[in-house]
Protein backbone atom coordinates (compact mmCIF):
# COMPACT_ATOMS: atom_id res chain seq x y z
CA UNK A 1 0.00 0.00 0.00
CA UNK A 2 1.54 2.80 -1.04
CA UNK A 3 0.98 6.14 1.56
CA UNK A 4 1.38 10.01 0.12
CA UNK A 5 1.92 13.13 3.28
CA UNK A 6 1.34 16.22 2.04
CA UNK A 7 2.87 18.86 4.06
CA UNK A 8 3.30 22.46 3.62
CA UNK A 9 0.95 22.22 0.66
CA UNK A 10 -0.09 25.87 -0.46
CA UNK A 11 -3.65 25.86 -2.06
CA UNK A 12 -4.42 28.69 -4.57
CA UNK A 13 -8.17 28.86 -6.12
CA UNK A 14 -8.16 30.64 -9.29
CA UNK A 15 -11.92 32.32 -9.84
CA UNK A 16 -12.45 33.61 -13.09
CA UNK A 17 -15.10 36.70 -13.66
CA UNK A 18 -16.40 38.56 -16.93
CA UNK A 19 -18.72 41.04 -17.20
CA UNK A 20 -19.22 40.40 -20.66
CA UNK A 21 -21.15 36.98 -20.59
CA UNK A 22 -23.13 36.42 -23.86
CA UNK A 23 -25.97 34.79 -22.26
CA UNK A 24 -26.75 36.33 -19.02
CA UNK A 25 -24.13 39.95 -19.51
CA UNK A 26 -23.13 41.02 -15.97
CA UNK A 27 -24.09 37.98 -14.11
CA UNK A 28 -20.99 38.05 -12.17
CA UNK A 29 -21.83 40.92 -10.32
CA UNK A 30 -25.72 40.44 -10.14
CA UNK A 31 -27.29 41.03 -6.77
CA UNK A 32 -28.91 37.97 -4.97
CA UNK A 33 -30.50 39.01 -1.72
CA UNK A 34 -28.64 42.09 -1.58
CA UNK A 35 -25.19 40.68 -2.15
CA UNK A 36 -23.13 40.56 -5.64
CA UNK A 37 -22.63 36.93 -6.75
CA UNK A 38 -19.17 37.23 -7.21
CA UNK A 39 -18.81 38.65 -3.42
CA UNK A 40 -20.95 35.24 -2.28
CA UNK A 41 -18.81 33.23 -4.40
CA UNK A 42 -15.78 34.62 -2.37
CA UNK A 43 -17.41 34.16 0.75
CA UNK A 44 -18.11 30.51 0.65
CA UNK A 45 -14.21 29.80 -0.58
CA UNK A 46 -12.69 32.19 1.95
CA UNK A 47 -14.57 29.68 4.57
CA UNK A 48 -12.69 26.47 3.12
CA UNK A 49 -9.64 25.75 5.41
CA UNK A 50 -7.43 24.09 2.76
CA UNK A 51 -7.15 27.12 0.65
CA UNK A 52 -4.26 29.14 1.45
CA UNK A 53 -5.27 31.77 -1.83
CA UNK A 54 -7.79 32.89 -3.68
CA UNK A 55 -7.57 34.88 -7.31
CA UNK A 56 -10.29 36.38 -9.27
CA UNK A 57 -9.06 36.36 -12.79
CA UNK A 58 -10.98 38.62 -15.16
CA UNK A 59 -9.93 41.04 -18.39
CA UNK A 60 -8.55 44.32 -18.98
CA UNK A 61 -10.91 45.72 -20.71
CA UNK A 62 -13.02 48.83 -19.56
CA UNK A 63 -16.72 46.72 -18.68
CA UNK A 64 -14.51 44.30 -15.98
CA UNK A 65 -13.69 47.55 -13.69
CA UNK A 66 -16.29 46.76 -12.06
CA UNK A 67 -15.35 43.59 -11.00
CA UNK A 68 -11.63 45.24 -9.77
CA UNK A 69 -13.50 47.39 -7.25
CA UNK A 70 -15.65 44.29 -6.00
CA UNK A 71 -12.06 42.84 -5.48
Amino acid sequence: MVKFIMTNTKVLVVLQARMSSKRLPGKVLMDLNGVPMLQRQLARISNCEKIDKVLVATSNTNDDNPILSLC
